[in-house]
Parts: C-alpha cells; sequence; structure tokens
C-alpha cells in the first residue's frame, strides 16, 4: 500500500477510491450540505485504536438529525463500518473521516425533499502534524479580522461541510499575513476559537476554555483534555475568553483531533515565549493517553484488531 492510499467505505461497502465518483450536480459539491467528523487511528502496543469513536459517531448522527438527513445506519452500525474499513485500510495510524452527505441532481436549495443521502467513510495516512511524531508543532496565531459565524445564524455544535467557508478565509488571511492560525471572534467579542481548533488559555495556574455559548464547536479533543486536567488535579474553569484575557494569559494552546494539544507561542506582537509548563504537561498526558501508553479515564480506545 503506498503512502497515499485511501480505502473509501461507501454506502455499505468498501470500494477502490478511485471507483468513487459523485455527480457534478451533487447537492453537497454546490452547497457543502454534509456533515462530518475528523477521528485519529493511532497505533498503540494493543494494536491500531480509533480515538473515541462512539462520541464522534453519536455527533455525525446528531448534525446528521440537524439538517433533516434521514441515515440509513445507526450509531451502532456507522461504528462497525469504521472499525472495518479502518481494517481494510491496514493501517496502524491514520485520519478517518466519516462524512454524511446530500446527493442528487439539482441545485435546488431544500435537499430533503429529493435528494438522496449517502454516507462515505475514508481512511487516509496521518501520523500528526510533524511527519514521522519528531518534533512538538507550535503555533503563531493572530486575531482574526473575520467573526466567528453565530450560532444564531450556523448552529456551531453541528460539523456541517458548509460552515467550514468561515474557518478557509481566515485560516487564508492568517496565512497571508505571516501566521499559522486565527482566533476568530464571536459576535460579543470574545474569543470564539480556531480555524479547527478550540482554544485554552492558562491565568493563575487555572486552565480556561469557552463552551457552546461562544459559539464554537465543543471539540471531542477538548472534552478530552478536560478530562484529563481534572483527573490529574489541575484547576479548570469554562468560561468565556476575551481579548483581554488573550492578552494576559499565562499559556495558551489549540486542541483538536488533527493538532491534538500544540503551544500557542505567540499572538499577534505578543511573544509568549516557550511552551509553558501546564500545556507541557496536558500535552504529554493526552499524547500518552491516545497511543495507549497511559489508561484513559474511560472506554476511549477502540480496537481494530
Amino acid at each position: 500500500m503506498t503512502r497515499t492510499a485511501t480505502t473509501v467505505w461507501l454506502d455499505g461497502k468498501v470500494i477502490d477510491d478511485d471507483q468513487l465518483h459523485v455527480h457534478a450536480l451533487t447537492h453537497a459539491l454546490h452547497y457543502g450540505s454534509s456533515v462530518f467528523e475528523g477521528v485519529r487511528v493511532y497505533a498503540t502496543p494493543q494494536g491500531p485504536a480509533i480515538f473515541r469513536l462512539r462520541e464522534h459517531v453519536d455527533r455525525l448522527v446528531a448534525g446528521a438529525a440537524a439538517y433533516g438527513m434521514e441515515l440509513a445506519w445507526d450509531a451502532d452500525a456507522l461504528a462497525a463500518a469504521c472499525v472495518e474499513t479502518v481494517r481494510a485500510s491496514s493501517r496502524e495510524a491514520a485520519y478517518l473521516r466519516p462524512l454524511a452527505f446530500y446527493g442528487g441532481e439539482t441545485v435546488r436549495l431544500d435537499p430533503g425533499r429529493e435528494c438522496p443521502v449517502h454516507v462515505v467513510i475514508a481512511v487516509l495516512p496521518f501520523d500528526g502534524l510533524v511527519p514521522g511524531g519528531s518534533g512538538t508543532p507550535s503555533f503563531r496565531a493572530t486575531v482574526s479580522p473575520f467573526m466567528k459565524t453565530p450560532s444564531r445564524a450556523l448552529p456551531s455544535t453541528v460539523k456541517a461541510g458548509g460552515h467550514y467557508t468561515n474557518s478557509i478565509r481566515a485560516l487564508a488571511d492568517a496565512h497571508a499575513r505571516g501566521f499559522d492560525e486565527a482566533l476568530l471572534r464571536n459576535e460579543r467579542g470574545d474569543i470564539a476559537e480556531g480555524s479547527g481548533e478550540n482554544v485554552f488559555i492558562v491565568r493563575d495556574g487555572v486552565v480556561i476554555t469557552n463552551d457552546a455559548d461562544a459559539d464554537v464547536l465543543p471539540g471531542i479533543t477538548r472534552a478530552s483534555v478536560l478530562a484529563l486536567a481534572r483527573e490529574a488535579g489541575i484547576t479548570t474553569r469554562v468560561r468565556p475568553i476575551s481579548t483581554e484575557d488573550i492578552a494576559a494569559c499565562d499559556e495558551a494552546f489549540f486542541t483538536g483531533t488533527a493538532a491534538e494539544v500544540v503551544p500557542i507561542v505567540g499572538i499577534d506582537e505578543r511573544d509568549l515565549g516557550a511552551e509553558g509548563p501546564l500545556t507541557q504537561r496536558l500535552r504529554t498526558i493526552y499524547a500518552d493517553v491516545v497511543r495507549g501508553r497511559r489508561a484513559a479515564p474511560g472506554p476511549w480506545l477502540t480496537q481494530v484488531s
């Protein structure tokens, strides 16, 4: 198997990725009418394992319901299909992308009336932001001029394809200005999240993050880090994060499926210096848990074989 090969499950069957085709008028292609998940597969001492599979699948099913998609598979069947597809890929480490989307051949806006719903599960090679796992990534971030889409317009708790045009604009702007990531503010002027990650700060020894009230996607990595911090005896608080918090914080970091825990070493003109001690501690604990080197607080790893 080549490094770039992708294993694909479509509507109940594993197929060769070169056999996967969509019509030019596929609804999701034109309007972003899809919901998806990003899930990591890790090499562990017991073999490849999927991290928090059930939580991801449950969120996918809930997101589909929010957009009126009637799925032909329930959460149990989708979880089993994810395991089947990872097994078929023969990969020890990978990125797993389940996606439900409206197909059809129409440009009308209400797909629920006439468009079939398809589910695709793709397994592609991925072993971290730093290939080979050597070194610790870190980001320099900028407060974006683009506002995070308010939940009154698009539900932030749903991981939908069309929502991410907001992130695309913010991240492209950040890259054009020489930064690694964007910090989007919500309509109230508080910090919401990154283009694809949740945000944490540390002030006076307290680890702080926001929640859905701040128009963020409450990430599964975010929830995992909060649980691990509490288990480690680290004080946590969930509340809005203001721009003043960003200016005064002692440490800051992003969390996300691909990113795991990534230190923020600078925000606009402010240099936060090297990775802070609490960030480093949580990053290390998280990395050990997802790779099966440390016990998780719950059944977080689904073994593939």
